[in-house]
Protein backbone atom coordinates (compact mmCIF):
# COMPACT_ATOMS: atom_id res chain seq x y z
CA UNK A 1 0.00 0.00 0.00
CA UNK A 2 2.81 2.35 0.89
CA UNK A 3 4.41 1.77 -2.52
CA UNK A 4 1.16 2.76 -4.23
CA UNK A 5 1.05 5.92 -2.15
CA UNK A 6 4.66 6.77 -2.91
CA UNK A 7 4.08 6.13 -6.63
CA UNK A 8 0.98 8.34 -6.62
CA UNK A 9 2.88 11.10 -4.83
CA UNK A 10 5.76 10.86 -7.31
CA UNK A 11 3.38 10.97 -10.26
CA UNK A 12 1.60 13.95 -8.74
CA UNK A 13 4.95 15.66 -8.18
CA UNK A 14 6.02 14.99 -11.78
CA UNK A 15 2.65 16.26 -13.07
CA UNK A 16 2.87 19.45 -11.00
CA UNK A 17 6.49 19.97 -12.04
CA UNK A 18 5.59 19.58 -15.72
CA UNK A 19 2.61 21.88 -15.28
CA UNK A 20 4.92 24.48 -13.74
CA UNK A 21 7.34 24.11 -16.69
CA UNK A 22 4.48 24.47 -19.16
CA UNK A 23 3.22 27.62 -17.44
CA UNK A 24 6.77 29.00 -17.41
CA UNK A 25 7.12 28.23 -21.14
CA UNK A 26 3.76 29.86 -21.87
CA UNK A 27 4.87 33.01 -20.02
CA UNK A 28 8.12 32.92 -22.01
CA UNK A 29 6.18 32.62 -25.27
CA UNK A 30 3.89 35.45 -24.22
CA UNK A 31 6.88 37.67 -23.43
CA UNK A 32 8.45 36.96 -26.84
CA UNK A 33 5.19 37.78 -28.64
CA UNK A 34 4.85 40.94 -26.54
CA UNK A 35 8.35 42.11 -27.49
CA UNK A 36 7.58 41.51 -31.16
CA UNK A 37 4.27 43.37 -30.88
CA UNK A 38 6.01 46.35 -29.25
CA UNK A 39 8.65 46.39 -31.97
CA UNK A 40 11.43 45.51 -29.52
CA UNK A 41 12.29 42.34 -31.41
CA UNK A 42 11.91 41.05 -34.93
CA UNK A 43 12.81 37.46 -34.17
CA UNK A 44 10.56 34.45 -34.30
CA UNK A 45 9.61 32.75 -31.03
CA UNK A 46 11.56 29.76 -29.76
CA UNK A 47 10.73 27.17 -27.12
CA UNK A 48 12.83 25.41 -24.49
CA UNK A 49 10.31 22.71 -23.53
CA UNK A 50 9.74 19.73 -25.80
CA UNK A 51 5.98 19.44 -25.99
CA UNK A 52 3.95 18.62 -29.10
CA UNK A 53 1.15 21.10 -28.38
CA UNK A 54 3.52 23.92 -27.44
CA UNK A 55 5.62 23.24 -30.54
CA UNK A 56 2.48 23.46 -32.68
CA UNK A 57 1.48 26.71 -30.95
CA UNK A 58 4.96 28.18 -31.50
CA UNK A 59 4.82 27.15 -35.15
CA UNK A 60 1.48 28.90 -35.64
CA UNK A 61 2.78 32.02 -33.88
CA UNK A 62 5.83 32.06 -36.16
CA UNK A 63 3.58 31.79 -39.21
CA UNK A 64 1.66 34.83 -37.99
CA UNK A 65 4.96 36.65 -37.41
CA UNK A 66 6.03 35.83 -40.98
CA UNK A 67 2.72 37.21 -42.30
CA UNK A 68 3.08 40.34 -40.18
CA UNK A 69 6.66 40.92 -41.37
CA UNK A 70 5.67 40.42 -45.02
CA UNK A 71 2.65 42.67 -44.61
CA UNK A 72 4.85 45.38 -43.14
CA UNK A 73 7.33 45.02 -46.00
CA UNK A 74 4.48 45.28 -48.52
CA UNK A 75 3.14 48.37 -46.76
CA UNK A 76 6.56 50.05 -46.78
CA UNK A 77 7.05 49.15 -50.45
CA UNK A 78 3.56 50.40 -51.29
CA UNK A 79 4.16 53.67 -49.44
CA UNK A 80 7.48 54.13 -51.22
CA UNK A 81 5.88 53.43 -54.61
CA UNK A 82 3.04 55.83 -53.84
CA UNK A 83 5.45 58.62 -52.90
CA UNK A 84 7.48 57.96 -56.04
CA UNK A 85 4.31 57.84 -58.15
CA UNK A 86 3.14 61.18 -56.75
CA UNK A 87 6.57 62.72 -57.38
CA UNK A 88 6.68 61.40 -60.94
CA UNK A 89 3.08 62.45 -61.61
CA UNK A 90 3.83 65.92 -60.30
CA UNK A 91 6.88 66.14 -62.57
CA UNK A 92 5.03 64.84 -65.63
CA UNK A 93 2.12 67.25 -65.17
CA UNK A 94 4.18 70.26 -64.11
CA UNK A 95 6.45 70.14 -67.17
CA UNK A 96 3.75 70.68 -69.84
CA UNK A 97 1.86 73.11 -67.61
CA UNK A 98 5.00 75.21 -67.19
CA UNK A 99 5.56 75.16 -70.95
CA UNK A 100 1.98 76.23 -71.65
CA UNK A 101 2.18 79.08 -69.14
CA UNK A 102 5.54 80.20 -70.53
CA UNK A 103 4.42 80.30 -74.17
CA UNK A 104 1.14 81.97 -73.19
CA UNK A 105 3.13 84.81 -71.60
CA UNK A 106 5.21 85.08 -74.76
CA UNK A 107 2.02 85.58 -76.78
CA UNK A 108 1.22 88.61 -74.64
CA UNK A 109 4.40 90.37 -75.72
CA UNK A 110 3.47 93.06 -78.23
CA UNK A 111 6.64 92.69 -80.29
CA UNK A 112 5.96 89.05 -81.20
CA UNK A 113 5.64 88.58 -84.96
CA UNK A 114 2.72 86.73 -86.50
CA UNK A 115 5.06 83.94 -87.54
CA UNK A 116 6.33 83.49 -83.99
CA UNK A 117 2.78 83.74 -82.65
CA UNK A 118 1.71 80.84 -84.87
CA UNK A 119 4.76 78.85 -83.76
CA UNK A 120 3.95 79.45 -80.09
CA UNK A 121 0.30 78.52 -80.64
CA UNK A 122 1.37 75.28 -82.31
CA UNK A 123 3.63 74.43 -79.37
CA UNK A 124 0.84 75.21 -76.89
CA UNK A 125 -1.61 72.95 -78.75
CA UNK A 126 0.92 70.10 -78.91
CA UNK A 127 1.76 70.49 -75.22
CA UNK A 128 -1.94 70.60 -74.28
CA UNK A 129 -2.47 67.37 -76.26
CA UNK A 130 0.40 65.79 -74.34
CA UNK A 131 -1.12 66.92 -71.04
CA UNK A 132 -4.46 65.43 -72.08
CA UNK A 133 -2.73 62.11 -72.87
CA UNK A 134 -1.00 62.10 -69.48
CA UNK A 135 -4.24 62.67 -67.60
CA UNK A 136 -5.97 59.97 -69.65
CA UNK A 137 -3.21 57.45 -68.88
CA UNK A 138 -3.27 58.31 -65.17
CA UNK A 139 -7.02 57.74 -65.10
CA UNK A 140 -6.80 54.55 -67.16
CA UNK A 141 -4.17 53.01 -64.87
CA UNK A 142 -6.14 53.79 -61.70
CA UNK A 143 -9.25 52.32 -63.34
CA UNK A 144 -7.57 49.14 -64.59
CA UNK A 145 -5.90 48.42 -61.24
CA UNK A 146 -9.15 48.88 -59.33
CA UNK A 147 -10.70 45.72 -57.87
CA UNK A 148 -14.09 46.88 -59.17
CA UNK A 149 -12.83 46.92 -62.76
CA UNK A 150 -13.98 43.77 -64.55
CA UNK A 151 -13.46 42.64 -68.13
CA UNK A 152 -15.99 40.84 -70.32
CA UNK A 153 -14.31 37.70 -71.60
CA UNK A 154 -15.43 36.16 -74.88
CA UNK A 155 -13.91 33.97 -77.61
CA UNK A 156 -11.58 36.09 -79.75
CA UNK A 157 -9.43 35.11 -82.72
CA UNK A 158 -6.09 36.55 -81.72
CA UNK A 159 -4.54 36.36 -85.20
CA UNK A 160 -7.11 38.69 -86.75
CA UNK A 161 -6.96 41.14 -83.86
CA UNK A 162 -3.16 41.34 -84.02
CA UNK A 163 -3.22 41.96 -87.79
CA UNK A 164 -5.78 44.73 -87.24
CA UNK A 165 -3.57 46.46 -84.69
CA UNK A 166 -0.42 46.05 -86.80
CA UNK A 167 -2.18 47.62 -89.79
CA UNK A 168 -2.95 50.67 -87.68
CA UNK A 169 0.78 51.08 -86.94
CA UNK A 170 1.85 50.82 -90.58
CA UNK A 171 2.57 54.55 -90.97
CA UNK A 172 4.56 54.67 -87.72
CA UNK A 173 6.70 51.73 -88.79
CA UNK A 174 7.42 53.47 -92.09
CA UNK A 175 8.10 56.82 -90.42
CA UNK A 176 10.62 55.23 -88.04
CA UNK A 177 12.16 53.13 -90.82
CA UNK A 178 11.26 49.87 -89.10
CA UNK A 179 10.50 46.77 -91.11
CA UNK A 180 9.27 44.22 -88.55
CA UNK A 181 9.87 40.51 -89.01
CA UNK A 182 6.30 39.15 -88.69
CA UNK A 183 5.77 35.46 -87.97
CA UNK A 184 2.05 35.07 -87.29
CA UNK A 185 0.60 31.61 -87.71
CA UNK A 186 -2.31 31.09 -90.10
CA UNK A 187 -3.86 28.59 -87.70
CA UNK A 188 -6.81 30.26 -85.93
CA UNK A 189 -5.88 30.90 -82.30
CA UNK A 190 -8.92 31.46 -80.07
CA UNK A 191 -8.78 32.65 -76.46
CA UNK A 192 -11.36 33.75 -73.88
CA UNK A 193 -10.35 37.39 -73.52
CA UNK A 194 -11.70 40.92 -73.59
CA UNK A 195 -11.07 42.13 -77.18
CA UNK A 196 -10.69 45.79 -76.18
CA UNK A 197 -8.23 44.89 -73.44
CA UNK A 198 -6.17 42.66 -75.75
CA UNK A 199 -6.11 45.39 -78.38
CA UNK A 200 -4.87 47.85 -75.75
CA UNK A 201 -2.12 45.39 -74.74
CA UNK A 202 -1.04 44.99 -78.37
CA UNK A 203 -1.04 48.76 -78.91
CA UNK A 204 0.97 49.52 -75.77
CA UNK A 205 3.62 46.89 -76.50
CA UNK A 206 4.01 47.86 -80.15
CA UNK A 207 4.12 51.58 -79.28
CA UNK A 208 6.87 50.81 -76.77
CA UNK A 209 8.85 48.97 -79.45
CA UNK A 210 8.52 51.78 -81.99
CA UNK A 211 9.64 54.41 -79.47
CA UNK A 212 12.61 52.57 -78.02
CA UNK A 213 14.01 50.08 -80.49
CA UNK A 214 17.57 50.68 -81.66
CA UNK A 215 17.52 48.06 -84.40
CA UNK A 216 15.45 45.12 -85.59
CA UNK A 217 11.94 44.19 -84.46
CA UNK A 218 10.40 40.72 -84.55
CA UNK A 219 6.75 39.92 -83.75
CA UNK A 220 5.43 36.37 -83.60
CA UNK A 221 2.15 34.74 -82.60
CA UNK A 222 1.88 30.97 -82.19
CA UNK A 223 0.60 28.12 -80.05
CA UNK A 224 2.90 26.93 -77.28
CA UNK A 225 1.95 23.93 -75.11
CA UNK A 226 -1.76 24.69 -75.15
CA UNK A 227 -1.23 28.43 -74.74
CA UNK A 228 -1.28 31.31 -77.21
CA UNK A 229 2.11 33.00 -77.15
CA UNK A 230 2.87 36.48 -78.46
CA UNK A 231 6.55 37.43 -78.59
CA UNK A 232 7.67 40.97 -79.39
CA UNK A 233 11.44 41.28 -79.63
CA UNK A 234 13.51 44.37 -80.34
CA UNK A 235 17.06 45.62 -80.04
CA UNK A 236 17.53 47.45 -76.73
CA UNK A 237 21.20 48.23 -76.16
CA UNK A 238 20.40 50.86 -73.52
CA UNK A 239 18.59 48.50 -71.13
CA UNK A 240 20.03 46.61 -68.17
CA UNK A 241 18.78 43.76 -66.01
CA UNK A 242 17.81 46.35 -63.39
CA UNK A 243 15.53 48.01 -65.95
CA UNK A 244 13.88 44.67 -66.78
CA UNK A 245 13.08 44.02 -63.10
CA UNK A 246 11.20 47.35 -62.91
CA UNK A 247 9.81 47.50 -66.43
CA UNK A 248 6.16 47.00 -65.41
CA UNK A 249 6.30 49.26 -62.36
CA UNK A 250 4.09 52.33 -62.44
CA UNK A 251 5.83 55.42 -63.86
CA UNK A 252 9.12 53.60 -64.35
CA UNK A 253 11.10 54.61 -67.39
CA UNK A 254 14.58 53.57 -68.45
CA UNK A 255 15.17 57.20 -69.38
CA UNK A 256 16.72 58.20 -66.06
CA UNK A 257 16.77 61.88 -66.94
CA UNK A 258 13.00 61.65 -67.58
CA UNK A 259 13.49 63.72 -70.72
CA UNK A 260 11.17 61.34 -72.54
CA UNK A 261 7.65 62.55 -73.24
CA UNK A 262 6.18 59.30 -71.98
CA UNK A 263 5.10 58.43 -68.46
CA UNK A 264 6.10 54.78 -68.39
CA UNK A 265 2.45 53.87 -67.77
CA UNK A 266 1.84 51.96 -71.00
CA UNK A 267 3.60 48.76 -69.95
CA UNK A 268 2.08 48.91 -66.46
CA UNK A 269 -1.40 49.20 -67.99
CA UNK A 270 -0.69 46.26 -70.30
CA UNK A 271 0.58 44.18 -67.36
CA UNK A 272 -2.53 44.92 -65.29
CA UNK A 273 -4.86 44.08 -68.20
CA UNK A 274 -3.09 40.75 -68.73
CA UNK A 275 -3.63 39.85 -65.08
CA UNK A 276 -7.32 40.73 -65.38
CA UNK A 277 -7.58 38.27 -68.29
CA UNK A 278 -5.74 35.51 -66.39
CA UNK A 279 -2.82 35.92 -68.77
CA UNK A 280 0.87 36.56 -68.25
CA UNK A 281 3.14 39.34 -69.45
CA UNK A 282 6.85 38.89 -68.85
CA UNK A 283 10.05 40.45 -70.11
CA UNK A 284 13.64 39.36 -70.38
CA UNK A 285 16.89 40.72 -71.76
CA UNK A 286 18.90 38.42 -73.99
CA UNK A 287 21.91 39.30 -76.14
CA UNK A 288 21.02 43.00 -76.09
CA UNK A 289 17.41 42.35 -77.12
CA UNK A 290 14.28 42.99 -75.08
CA UNK A 291 11.77 40.16 -75.38
CA UNK A 292 8.15 40.70 -74.27
CA UNK A 293 6.05 37.55 -73.93
CA UNK A 294 2.24 37.50 -73.58
CA UNK A 295 0.52 34.20 -72.86
CA UNK A 296 -3.17 33.30 -72.85
CA UNK A 297 -4.87 29.95 -72.38
CA UNK A 298 -6.06 28.66 -75.76
CA UNK A 299 -9.75 27.81 -75.96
Amino acid sequence: MIYVTITAVLLMFIFLLRLAWIKKEMRRLSAQVGRFHQGLSGKKVDIALLDKDIEELAGNINQLIDLAVQSNRDRIRSDRELRQAIANMSHDLRTPLTAIIGYTKLLEVSTVTDEKRQEYMSIIRATADRLHTLLHEFFELSLVQSTEYHLKLEPVQMNALLWEVLTGFYDQFIENQIEPDLQITDEPLIAEVDPSAVKRVFENLISNVIRHTTGTVAISLKENEGNILLIIKNQADNLSEQDIDKLFDRFYTADRSRSSRRTGLGLSIAYSLMLKMNGRLTARLQDGCLEMRCEWKRS
